[in-house]
């Protein structure tokens, strides 16, 4: 026999009383004990925070945080707290720059106490993260003054013309010239080796407008090179915008034959894109004579007195800030005699370029002559370059060329 229909039904309701009952119970729990929701705040003492890791043993976050304010305490074992907390973040937390970051940082703040390999260890731990270029820009100097090491720097740089920058300036200001040649040829590099991952992707303008910015010497000569063979590939169809830039690739190009230049010849045609002297001197050369002679009646100007190429020019007042150049008939070579104005207790350090490759370098001391080839018996392009022009604090170098003489 079927059960009667009215047990059925008080069934059912004697249910649905035990469900009300139930979720008012519920209820006036969450009322009187609500639940935590994420997870409680981290303490911020060392010995609450070590109470939290030995309760919460897989808390990451606190033992990262432990890392980071254990040698702020006074405990007696607080480096061997520093060290375990961190390999237990660590361990947690591989993939996770936060344990490294807080186990480099209690060392930066107190770096004199502790022993060199501590130091070490701090720094390996910290090395990995400055791949990250913002994170490089930050932190490379600071990280320098605090160690005095740039080889650090060097090896744990992200491979990118900033992040060489940076290391350059650092090692001109402080006297570092053997590193300084390096990172000069590891910059040139850099440079070739971004402009290969964007030769392709990037319009022709794009390609000028990111190109690295002047004056462009021997050691630039491939990637200018790169540079004119995708633009002859695919030709500038707007105006980039650069007039500097276009103005030193036309110059350097002409004076040192390369080709091809019909990637650029959008530039003769418009006003702005580059100097009127650029302009002329383009479209002579791409054979557009006709555009070269409208850019000349419109530009010239009888009052301007042309610049004697036979005398230095680039000089701030008598002195090199930064560059000076001129021609000069040389035979087989030239002597250049330079003098220290003013630096600080780093040397002024001197570059001389000649038809602009680089003949010799050095540091300049009270005074130092300098004897360079010049090749080819005929007119060459002399130039003194000041590679380190600011001081440590900020100043600034200045040499004095004090003659000059063919040999």
């Amino acid at each position: 026999m079927g059960t009667h229909p009215d047990v059925t039904g008080r069934r059912a309701r004697l249910f649905l009383l035990v469900v009300a009952v139930t979720m008012a119970g519920s209820a006036l729990l969450f009322v009187l004990r609500p639940p935590e929701i994420g997870s409680p705040p981290l303490p911020t003492g060392v010995t609450a925070l070590a109470s939290r890791v030995a309760k919460h043993p897989t808390d990451w976050e606190a033992a990262t945080l432990l890392t980071e304010v254990s040698l702020d305490s006074r405990l007696e074992k607080r480096v061997e707290l520093w060290r375990a907390a961190y390999d237990h973040a660590s361990r947690l937390a591989p993939d996770r720059p936060g344990p490294a970051g807080s186990f480099a940082r209690a060392a930066f703040f107190h770096w004199q106490e502790l022993s060199p390999k501590e130091r070490q260890d701090a720094l390996n731990a910290y090395a990995p993260l400055l791949a990250d270029e913002s994170r490089f820009a930050r932190m490379a100097q600071p990280l320098f003054e605090l160690t005095g090491d740039l080889s650090m720097l060097e090896r744990a740089r992200p491979r990118t013309e900033y992040a060489t920058g940076i290391l350059i300036s650092l090692a001109l200001r402080n006297g570092l010239f053997d590193d300084y040649r390096k990172l000069r040829a590891d910059l040139q590099r850099e440079r070739l080796d971004d402009f290969a991952q964007r030769a392709h992707s990037s319009s022709p303008a794009d390609l000028i407008a990111s190109f690295p910015d002047p004056p462009y010497r021997a050691d630039s000569e491939p990637l200018i090179v790169a540079l004119l063979d995708e633009l002859h590939r695919r030709p500038l169809d707007e105006v980039p915008g650069k007039p500097a830039i276009i103005d030193a690739l036309v110059d350097y190009s002409l004076r040192h034959n390369l080709e091809p230049l019909d990637g650029l010849e959008l530039i003769a045609h418009n006003r702005g894109s580059a100097s009127d002297s650029t302009r002329i001197r383009l479209a002579r050369k791409l054979g557009e004579n006709n555009v070269a002679a409208q850019i000349e009646m419109g530009t010239a100007d009888p009052r301007r007195a042309p610049v004697a190429d036979s005398e230095w020019q680039g000089l701030c007042g008598t002195n090199v800030c930064y560059s000076a150049w001129r021609n000069i008939d040389a035979s087989h070579a030239v002597s250049v005699n330079i003098a220290t104005v003013e630096t600080d207790n780093v040397p002024a350090y001197a570059e001389v370029y000649v038809d602009d490759v680089l003949r010799a370098e050095g540091e300049v001391g009270a005074r130092r002559g300098f004897i360079v080839p010049a090749g080819n018996p005929g007119a060459h392009r002399v130039e003194v370059v000041l590679a380190n022009p600011a001081t440590r604090n900020g100043g600034v170098r200045r040499l004095h060329i004090n003659g000059i003489t063919t040999l």
